[in-house]
């Protein structure tokens, strides 16, 4: 879950929490500013501020915050010069928490069947707010199997129903129907809005010639980047479950700017 979003639920439970932001990352800090860690008053935690010491210290000043009722500030070393410093802030039932809704990423799937729901369920606890836009073809809303976990079902029957979606620039889009007819234009409207990935569910056969007529249509190499297909990493994945992971992890690499590469001792 969100830590802000943690932090809201808690406070509609009638529970304290304290919500703990990096402000500053110093040298090669495992960090990023506005990564962030969510404490409650029973000392549940929600988030990351980079690794297990961050986190340990970021914590004791949150129970900190939280019992002196007051805001904080304060900065841990890493080694050699790096660190990060942070914000703290307590909040109590009844208070807004400040937070842009632009740092809560958003997971919009559009299409349904087993690697969709798949996406919903390890969207949430990877804190994405998450949207599914079911196709013309689905059944009417109630009728979802496996979809609980998502914050928003919508049927989509016509293009223009995903566009009124308002996809941002912390958007990140997967189209998981395989009706051509209705997902290739969908496809072409979520490359004109702000969305930083665009995944297209299909076999190499399917959309090899996707890119080139993407350019061909007018879209230039910046928009059609965005575009992912055959979608997610290489991890010879094969179950639903194994290809929502393989997409979510490409989501991550590009949304915090990683390589995909593995984590070798040598790289």
């Amino acid at each position: 879950m969100d830590p802000a979003e943690a932090v809201k639920r808690a406070l509609e439970r009638g529970a304290n929490a304290a919500l703990v932001t990096v402000k500053k990352v110093e040298g090669d800090a495992p960090s990023a500013v506005g990564m962030k860690l969510a404490v409650d008053e029973n000392g549940t935690i929600f988030g990351t501020l980079g690794c297990d010491g961050f986190d340990s210290s970021g914590v004791s000043d949150a129970l900190r915050s939280l019992a002196e009722e007051a805001p904080l500030e304060s900065k841990y070393p890493w080694h050699q010069g790096a660190a990060i410093s942070v914000e703290v802030r307590p909040y109590r039932p009844g208070e807004r928490v400040q937070t842009p809704d632009r740092e809560i990423p958003e997971l919009l799937i559009v299409g349904q069947g087993p690697v969709a729901r798949a996406l919903v369920a390890l969207g949430e606890p990877l804190g994405f707010h998450v949207r599914v836009a079911a196709g013309p073809d689905s059944p009417k809303v109630g009728d979802f199997d496996g979809f609980d976990g998502a914050d928003e079902v919508i049927v989509a029957t016509e293009v223009r129903d995903v566009e009124a979606l308002r996809p941002n620039g912390n958007t990140y889009v997967v189209i998981c129907g395989h009706d051509q007819d209705f997902s290739i234009p969908v496809l072409r409207k979520m490359i004109k809005s702000n969305a930083p990935y665009i995944g297209m569910m299909g076999s190499r056969r399917h959309t090899g010639a996707l890119y080139d007529e993407l350019k061909a249509e007018g879209f230039d190499d910046d928009a059609v980047a965005k575009v992912h297909t055959p979608v997610g990493l290489d991890l010879g994945a094969e179950t639903p479950e194994e290809i929502a992971l393989s997409v979510l992890a490409q989501v991550i690499a590009i949304r915090r700017g990683g390589s995909g590469r593995p984590l070798h001792l040598a790289t």
